[in-house]
């Protein structure tokens, strides 16, 4: 009885100009085949995208658009890669948007290209748990694995080859994941493919009818799994966008707070339909106005986002008004937190204090919901793979931008360098509210000027 044939594992990176399919190219690419055991076939290439490499891709990866200019352009390698990668399961660190990639590349082509795949961010979680970060460069370094190459597709991707093995060892040759109760709930109009392509990593998601136009834009801090979760949502809203879904993109921002500011900004470009419910339109403010005895009182109220500081939800805004009270001494019943007088007040609501002093207090309650200092840069939490920093800065109270650095390079901690490498960005209030909210709940790492 002969032997049934070994499973092939085609491992792969890529290096893009961007973070999104729909308008980027592959630069790089890197492919080992191996039997789960030993290596058995390699193929490497850089790749002329025929667009500019953008100096932010360029800072990160080392390719420009001068390396790239005699390296072939796709087509020129797509039978390579179909041919070595025949028979064999794809495998990636995050596979989906390797793979996602290759599918854009290969559709400009009008070719389908098709295979099994495995993400070894997956696998590891399952077959080498207990580590505190997946991302290639932490796990790696965590397991011994050295990464020759940073932001390469071949270093990546030997390093991803020596991964697998580990946990091909560890999974005594199958290697395999668990089914996805989202394919039950896909639409009958769209392909696996669709949202197998959707990375496990931070950023923006948008989806569309079939007409191309946008229904609904979200931010993320795992793209993949925030859609699969649209998809299963019992929700009437969600019904209804289920219902038109003919297509989802996305863009990788390297991390949730940028992705929320982007956010911002696409909802207002693009005005998606389900992002514009009532309830989403709704922001609250807090307004003064002075009493008969001249004291400052606060009131809740409607607001929006060119009308000062504003608040996501009025229990965001009653928060607020609960901790100035106390921390300011203010009157509860002048601050609409009730009839009683109790705790922290001085005398403002039985007129005791001047109206002067109690106002002074009021104003200065009310500015302090802006930052602890005026210029610094937030280091944050970075989720997706590599030694990329993500970071935003603030200059003067004002919102300038946002950028990736490697972690590796010299200036990481440095204000004024961070502040040479940013990607400017529009200011407006509730971005300010937004790292305010992250700042508050996250304390990352904060560099200041």
């Amino acid at each position: 009885m002969s032997e049934a044939p070994k499973t092939l594992y085609a491992v792969i990176d890529t290096e893009t100009t961007g973070g999104t399919p729909r308008f980027s190219r592959l630069t790089d690419i890197s492919i080992f085949i191996t039997d789960g055991v030993q290596v058995l076939d390699e193929f490497s290439s850089l790749i002329n995208p025929g667009i500019p490499i953008p100096p932010f891709i360029t800072q990160l990866t080392g390719i420009d658009d001068e390396m790239v200019a005699g390296a072939p352009r796709f087509e020129e390698i797509a039978k390579r890669i179909v041919e070595i990668t025949e028979n064999a399961v794809f495998v990636a660190h995050n596979v989906n948007f390797d793979y996602g990639m290759l599918l854009h590349e290969f559709a400009s082509l009008r070719y389908s290209y098709d295979r099994k795949k495995l993400c070894t961010v997956r696998l590891a979680r399952k077959f080498l748990p207990g580590h505190r970060s997946y991302g290639l460069g932490n796990i790696c370094a965590d397991l011994g694995i050295p990464i020759v190459g940073r932001h390469r597709a071949r270093g990546d991707a030997e390093a991803t080859v020596k991964l697998f093995h580990l946990i091909y060892e560890q999974s005594e040759g199958h290697p395999t994941m668990e089914n996805e109760k989202w394919l039950k709930s896909l639409p009958v109009h769209m392909k696996r493919e669709q949202i197998d392509r959707l990375p496990e990593e931070p950023g923006l998601f948008y989806v569309y009818d079939d007409s191309g136009n946008p229904l609904y834009v979200g931010a993320s801090k795992n793209l993949f799994k925030a859609v699969a979760k649209q998809l299963m949502s019992k929700s009437k809203r969600s019904k209804q966008i289920n219902s038109l879904i003919a297509d989802v993109d996305f863009e990788l921002t390297g991390s949730e707070l940028i992705a929320q500011l982007r956010l911002q900004e696409e909802r207002e470009r693009l005005e998606p339909h389900f992002n514009f419910t009532n309830k989403s339109k709704s922001k609250w403010q807090i307004a003064t106005h002075p009493d008969l005895f001249g004291y400052l009182n606060l009131t809740i109220i409607p607001g929006d986002s060119t009308s000062g500081q504003t608040y996501a939800s009025k229990k965001e805004a009653l928060v607020f008004l609960e901790k100035i009270s106390e921390q300011y001494h203010l009157c509860k019943p002048l601050v609409g937190l009730g009839s009683a007088c109790e705790g922290a007040c001085l005398g403002a609501c039985r007129q005791t204090e001047g109206s002067k002093t109690y106002n002074e207090r009021v104003e200065a309650a009310l500015i302090s919901r802006n930052f602890d200092k005026s210029s610094f840069v937030i280091l944050d939490h970075r989720q997706s793979v590599n030694h990329d920093q993500p970071f935003v800065l603030v200059e003067d109270d004002q919102y300038i931008g946002y950028g990736l650095i490697d972690t590796q390079e010299e200036g990481v901690g440095d204000f004024h360098m961070l502040k040479e490498r940013i990607n400017p960005d529009q200011n407006s209030s509730d971005k300010i509210a937004i790292i305010q909210t992250y700042l508050h709940k996250n304390k990352p790492k904060v560099i200041y000027a």
